[in-house]
């Protein structure tokens, strides 16, 4: 399988070992990625005050990948959903897309882009991809958090239950790692209040963590780095602000499931993640996945 892949802003920086884990395990799954050429930010904050400007600059990576000839995977929940509505805005308002192909130079023919779960889990498939595990992840008590993007709107992204998804969690299990029940599981990690109102940012995610901890697990799993960077990189700040410390480790799904394709630590960057997850593999079963 070969695939354009649309990377954006984050991957880039603050959420490389989303980016590393990501190729490391692809190539491991057999998926070859073509990063696209002079691709730009989605226009995340653009939106904020010009949703046009946003929304040209998401169609702008469309128009991209379109050139490659292949369907485009992208691995930010965020761009995922942006670029999916730059999309379906191309295909259904006249007057944009005119507006759009005029400032582009070229015509629109529209590309097939999903997020990265959704290929995973859909494309290749569940038992599928399972067969390259090579290890059992029990021992990990993971809650699934697919955060308020990933699967939502429903006219945007169709791959999952908007209310109730399940494709994170089967995912989980089919590693041999517990999946716990999580009724937050699509709430907003509070990630867009984080400059503004960072205060009720901070008890978003800590509502989340005593929901996870409540259960009984000992990390979380996302697909979204600005959940990952809220839930990991602000967590010695969210428990200092509630005075706690809440030692949750916090791993993207492709560090997850790279650890049960027998992936080194080093190939899934675990040591950017700011939560240290050294208990959490230690806690993994040596036991290999019988035959």
């Amino acid at each position: 399988m070969k695939l354009a892949y649309y990377p954006g802003c984050t991957l880039h920086g603050t959420a490389r070992e989303y980016d590393a884990s990501t190729k490391a395990v692809c190539k491991a799954a057999g998926i070859d990625l073509v990063e696209i050429d002079d691709w730009n930010c989605c226009g995340a904050l653009e939106a904020i005050f010009d949703k046009e400007l946003s929304m040209g600059l998401s169609a702008r990576n469309n128009f991209k990948a379109q050139k490659t000839g292949l369907d485009l995977v992208i691995p930010c929940s965020i761009c995922s959903h942006n670029l999916s509505r730059a999309d379906m805005a191309m295909k259904n308002d006249p007057s944009f897309r005119k507006k759009i192909e005029k400032a582009l130079g070229e015509e629109y023919k529209g590309v097939k882009l999903k997020h990265l779960l959704d290929i995973i889990v859909n494309d290749i498939g569940t038992d599928v991809i399972s067969k390259k595990f090579v290890k059992s992840l029990k021992g990990i008590r993971a809650v699934a958090y697919y955060g308020c993007l990933l699967v939502r709107p429903s006219e945007v992204s169709k791959f999952d239950n908007p209310e109730n998804p399940m494709s994170l969690d089967n995912l989980i299990k089919a590693t041999g790692a517990d999946c716990l029940p999580f009724t937050r599981k699509t709430k907003c990690c509070g990630g867009n209040l984080l400059m503004s109102k960072q205060e009720y940012a901070f008890l978003l995610t800590k509502k989340l963590f005593d929901e996870a901890k409540a259960v009984g697990s000992n990390c979380i799993v996302v697909a979204c780095p600005m959940c990952h960077m809220l839930l990991d990189g602000q967590q010695a700040m969210i428990g200092k602000a509630h005075n706690t410390v809440i030692d949750m480790p916090v791993l993207y799904f492709t560090q997850l499931i790279g650890l049960g394709m027998g992936l080194s630590e080093k190939d899934l960057e675990l040591d950017k993640n700011m939560v240290s997850t050294a208990k959490l593999i230690e806690s993994i079963g040596k036991a290999e996945v019988s035959e």
